[in-house]
């Protein structure tokens, strides 16, 4: 029986794992044409798609995936074949690729692109932003912070001009490597604001929900919130300010708007499992947050009995010999071979999403400050519910703020470069 992962999500943060090209490709082959063995018991790597709710797995119904893989998917891919009525895609538009050199036409062009493909695939969609982030590359020498903004705002203008899917939730970008950043980017996105139905969080700024607290009061109460009804962090998974953002999003139902959704993404099942190797496997309580815990499988395949049972638990997991995941593939230095991988993605998926309901649940069940949930994160809680409802919502700022700021005591594997 296929583990649902969806029940009882409508309630807290919505997780989005930030899906990777090949295992949307592998993972939506139902005629095993890309990969030389099967799954255990013989089932197709068709069977690792946890956006189906007929996987022999578990069903999850979240991602994003890039405009970046989308635009030259060549063939179907989990996201392109997905049920649209049961799953939602937040397309990322590719901004991060964009600066990276990895866009294999002229911006303007893919730009135009992103659009559609997104207008096309999904569900929530993000704008093609220039990442303040590229100031930091050697390449991008000179380049500087208005350079980012005009080029972003003009991508805000472009995606108003030429959208044709209204059903599409689309969000704007805000950036900023510091407050100082930030505070100059977001009031020059501000008059065009009250145009999307959302905003999207990137950059060193990201997890700074005082900064952004404040920018969404003051474009509140300048009617510039009109259509707001998602805000999306990128590129972060600790499980404490996940529970944050579900704080946020509680306040928000309550003062903003019923229906208001607030998520966050991160590409570690894909990118840290597969070329790291590092699986969670559970959560750590303490004082100041909570955490991950990880294990680290060793890279060669001679370090581990292949024969034994996989030791960490999931729908995939709990079939699974080690040598499952690594078969000693003589093509491969490591024994790891395609197929693995996407293997270790799956679990991976499933472990993280499995966490970060744990500590979301705790935390609205736990009715005093007593439990496991630590204090700030109630206090958290607590100040967002004054700061929306106040007439003075400065002056609840300034109480609550240090609740309020970038998550402390986390290993930087837990945020992506976005």
């Amino acid at each position: 029986m296929t583990t649902d992962l969806s029940i009882g999500m409508d309630d807290y943060a919505l997780f989005t794992p930030a899906i990777n090209e090949n295992f949307a490709r592998i993972a939506a082959d139902k005629q095993d044409s890309t990969v030389r063995r099967t799954l255990p018991n013989g089932r197709k790597p068709a069977a690792l798609n946890y956006l189906d709710p007929g996987s022999p797995y578990f069903f999850y119904p979240a991602g994003l995936y890039s405009a970046a893989f989308g635009v030259y998917d060549a063939g179907g891919t989990i996201v392109t074949g997905r049920d649209r009525q049961r799953t939602t895609i937040i397309g990322d538009s590719g901004g991060f690729s964009a600066i990276s050199g990895a866009l294999k036409e002229p911006y303007g062009v893919f730009r135009r692109k992103s659009l559609k493909w997104i207008e096309d695939n999904c569900d929530v969609g993000l704008i093609l932003d220039d990442p303040t982030r590229s100031l930091d590359m050697p390449v991008n020498k000179g380049k500087s912070l208005q350079h980012c903004l005009d080029t972003t705002v003009d991508s805000m203008r472009f995606a108003l001009a030429n959208r044709s899917n209204q059903d599409l939730i689309l969000l704007s970008v805000m950036q900023g490597r510091t407050t100082k950043e930030a505070n100059v980017w977001w009031p020059a996105v501000a008059p065009y604001q009250s145009q999307f139905e959302g905003i999207a969080l990137a950059g060193d700024t990201k997890l700074n929900l005082r900064l952004w607290v404040q920018a969404l009061v003051k474009m509140r109460d300048a009617n510039q919130l009109g259509r707001l009804r998602w805000l999306h962090v990128l590129g972060t998974t600790r499980p404490d300010f996940g529970v944050q953002l579900t704080g946020l999003q509680r306040a928000l139902r309550r003062h903003l708007r019923p229906d208001f959704r607030v998520s966050f993404d991160s590409s570690l099942a894909f990118r840290i499992a597969q070329v790291n190797k590092h699986l969670t496997t559970g959560i750590s309580y303490h004082r100041e947050g909570m955490r991950f815990l990880r294990y680290h499988i060793p890279d060669h395949w001679s370090a581990l009995d292949r024969e034994t049972w996989f030791p960490f638990s999931s729908p995939l997991g709990d079939v699974c010999r080690i040598g499952d995941f690594n078969p000693a593939n003589p093509n491969s230095a490591t024994g790891w071979d395609t197929l693995g991988t996407q293997m270790l993605s799956n679990h991976e998926v499933f472990k993280e999403v499995t966490a970060l309901r744990e500590v979301n649940l705790l935390a609205m069940a736990e009715v005093t400050t007593r439990g496991q949930t630590p204090w700030k994160i109630r206090k958290a809680w607590e100040g967002f519910d004054k700061i929306f409802s106040s007439e003075t919502p400065m002056d609840e700022i300034a109480r609550y703020g240090r609740f309020l700021g970038e998550a402390q005591g986390e290993e930087a594997l837990e945020d992506d470069d976005r």
